[in-house]
């Protein structure tokens, strides 16, 4: 008895390009019924079956390029879909993130009804989180990933609005927002918390975007020469929080921030009025003591001086 011999990935491309070349061979060619031609099966049957070996040996590599050719090459074999998985996740392994994040979307772009369906968008935004985290390593190397940030906020877009309705719609904006937060780019990262409360709403990662634009507006104001509007808009959107969240431990800690704008605004003003009180400028002096007080309660500590100083400044 001959046992059959174990297909190579030379032989699958030469077999490939004959069926290619013999275009009049009808029952040769890939079946537009989603069924492939007998022959064609059986080459891809055991070049996946030798895929697979090379995979539990742990040669990544050649088992991704396999898988890839199955894949390519009859996209409508039943085996297509699983190598076209097993081949993104032989290069996410190798910490090929680009790579193993494309051959993901191949996979989500051609087969929506697959069963793996659901699993290739978490894996795929996995992938996108380990290329901003720089986590993953390149095992032959030792050496972090090091992907430009443009290309990770193309990948981050890519898996929000692959699955716009999903759970890793708004973990990918929140991402976003997160990588270039970490990067010092706080007017990218402002807009992208802000796209995520204003996409997802009703996402649990709502409130803590929302409480990081109002920090990151709040972190942007200078000591001693503070924004008056990124003041007015971190209170603003303070504001917002506590009343679109009021449950939420954001909330509480957003309702602090907002005294806080408020006390240092207060404090303001009456320096401003000490400021104007040294210059001989009574009645600009007097203006400012008066907004401390419409803003302070009586018995309060700068409520009291600033009484005294319009006094003071009257007679």
């Amino acid at each position: 008895m001959h046992k059959a011999p174990v297909l190579s990935l030379a032989s699958i491309a030469l077999i490939s390009g004959g069926i290619i070349s013999c275009g009049n061979n009808a029952d040769k060619i890939q079946l537009a019924t989603g069924t492939v031609a007998a022959e064609s099966a059986k080459v891809t049957n055991s070049g996946y079956s030798e895929a697979r070996a090379l995979d539990a040996n742990g040669q990544t590599k050649k088992a991704a390029k396999l898988y890839g050719r199955i894949a390519d090459e009859q996209p409508m074999s039943k085996e297509a879909p699983d190598a076209r998985l097993r081949e993104a996740e032989q290069y996410y392994k190798e910490g090929d993130l680009l790579r193993s994040f494309d051959k993901y979307q191949l996979f989500i772009a051609r087969y929506h009804n697959h069963s793996k369906y659901t699993e290739a968008i978490t894996r795929q935004s996995e992938v996108t989180h380990a290329a901003s985290d720089g986590e993953i390593q390149h095992n032959f190397l030792g050496l972090k990933s090091d992907i430009p940030r443009s290309k990770v906020e193309k990948m981050f877009i890519q898996v929000r609005d692959n699955a716009p309705y999903g759970k890793t719609a708004p973990k990918a904006q929140f991402g976003l927002g997160e990588m270039w937060q970490n990067n010092n780019n706080i007017e990218k990262a402002i807009k992208a918390y802000e796209d995520l409360y204003v996409r997802y709403p009703k996402s649990s990662l709502a409130p803590e975007a929302l409480f990081r634009v109002g920090n990151l507006l709040l972190e942007q104001t200078e000591d001693g020469n503070r924004n008056r509007g990124n003041l007015d808009t971190a209170q603003t959107t303070f504001t917002d929080l506590t009343l679109l969240y009021p449950n939420s431990k954001q909330a509480k800690i957003a309702k602090q921030k907002i005294r806080q704008i408020e006390q240092a605004d207060i404090q303001r003003s009456f320096s401003i009025a000490e400021f104007y009180e040294k210059k001989k400028q009574h009645d600009a002096a007097i203006f400012y003591y008066n907004e401390v007080m419409d803003t302070t309660k009586a018995g309060s500590e700068l409520h009291r001086l600033s009484k005294q100083r319009i006094a003071a400044l009257k007679n």
